[in-house]
């Protein structure tokens, strides 16, 4: 009798699970989403959808019972989730991996202990922590809680010790890190497909943002051959540091002097990677899945310079976006399927293919504009 094919594990099911799911389903896998949130986009199109949290034993169990691998939609999965599934089953990125990625005070001080590039910054976790940078004069700098916090949530500006002392009563937490302000030049991020025994690197994108959150990105990015090489042997230097395996995507800053540093590191596939679904031949999700199956790796290969831009919830304010403005050649619109759009949510995004990136990022933008157009 032919053993039933098991199912591939997700835990998470917002807009990365539900495009992981699409890619899974094409190359003829099934999928469980794993996801506290009922109405998750992840979750309509699962094979197995189990609403629950991610620490509950008995969908824990399930998972172990009918899946051989495990990924992550985001890096807020409870670590002690993947420790649990990891004794039985495959699970990438590893537990150690995502617990120091998932706090921001973790993921510094081991930057910091591997030498690797990032800002200067301080820990706070205390009153006393807190009274020990009274004496900083090379403001501004960046307050962020140590977890959670996304899309600018969780952080602000601080200009002053003032100011500071202000951010640390009103942000919500106990726990923070200080980063200082850099003079940024641009902001770029590496996508890494890591396999057993290969880094596959996809190309660099160019990342604008608005009010803290991805509004565009640009690919191929615009830095020079030297500042790619430097990105890639970091992006190396994480990933073999972590033993990780499983999609990471390496936020960079660049500042006036070309100094490259490390932003933050996600555990997982990343919105500036959407690109990749129509701008190369093997996208960041079919990495991931291909990954989680065991499957040799593939170079990614750039088909043609390619914009993405992000649709948020403000779009929908008055009206449903005019979305036959995307309907036209070498223009692909994703759409994730949530049931309401807010201010800043993540609703969707479209790409725009052209053999000029000039040309791509000016049709991307006059297509915007006419979709903000009240």
């Amino acid at each position: 009798m032919k053993k039933n094919k098991k199912l591939i594990a997700m835990l998470g099911g917002g807009q990365l699970g539900l495009m992981f799911t699409q890619k899974a389903k094409l190359m003829g896998e099934k999928v469980l989403i794993l996801d506290p949130d009922k109405n998750c986009p992840a979750g309509k199109i699962a094979d197995k959808f189990i609403n629950s949290e991610y620490l509950d034993k008995e969908a824990l169990q399930l998972i172990k019972d009918s899946c051989d691998s495990c990924t992550i939609e985001f890096e807020n999965i409870p670590y002690k989730t993947l420790q649990i599934l990891e004794k039985k089953i495959k699970v990438f990125p590893n537990s150690n991996a995502v617990k120091i990625l998932q706090n921001r005070i973790f993921e510094k001080n081991f930057l910091k202990k591997e030498n690797l590039p990032t800002t200067t910054f301080y820990e706070i976790n205390s009153t006393n922590d807190l009274n020990l940078l009274l004496n900083i004069n090379d403001w501004p700098y960046i307050i962020k809680t140590s977890t959670f916090g996304y899309d600018g949530k969780g952080q602000t500006i601080v200009n002053n010790f003032k100011e500071l002392r202000l951010a640390c009563q009103n942000l919500n937490s106990q726990s923070f890190v200080l980063e200082k302000k850099i003079t940024l030049k641009k902001e770029v991020s590496q996508i890494a497909a890591c396999y057993k025994n290969k880094i596959i690197f996809l190309p660099i994108s160019e990342n604008i943002h608005v009010n803290n959150i991805l509004h565009k990105s640009l690919v191929p990015a615009n830095i020079t051959l030297e500042s790619e090489n430097a990105i890639k042997k970091i992006t190396k230097d994480i990933i073999n540091k972590l033993k990780y395996e499983g999609v990471l995507c390496v936020e960079f800053f660049i500042d006036n002097n070309d100094n490259i540093l490390v932003n933050e590191i996600a555990p997982r596939t990343h919105n500036s990677g959407h690109y990749s679904i129509e701008g190369c031949n093997i996208s960041q999700f079919e990495h991931q899945v291909k990954i989680l199956l065991n499957h040799a790796p593939e170079n990614s290969i750039l088909l043609s310079p390619v914009v993405m831009i992000n649709l948020l919830g403000d779009l929908w304010k008055n009206r449903e976006p005019n979305f036959k403005l995307i309907d036209t050649e070498n223009a692909f619109l994703h759409l994730y399927n949530k049931n309401e759009a807010k201010s800043g949510r993540k609703m969707g995004h479209f790409t725009i293919k052209n053999s000029s990136l000039n040309l791509a990022k000016k049709i991307s933008d006059n297509i915007f504009n006419k979709l903000n157009e009240k």
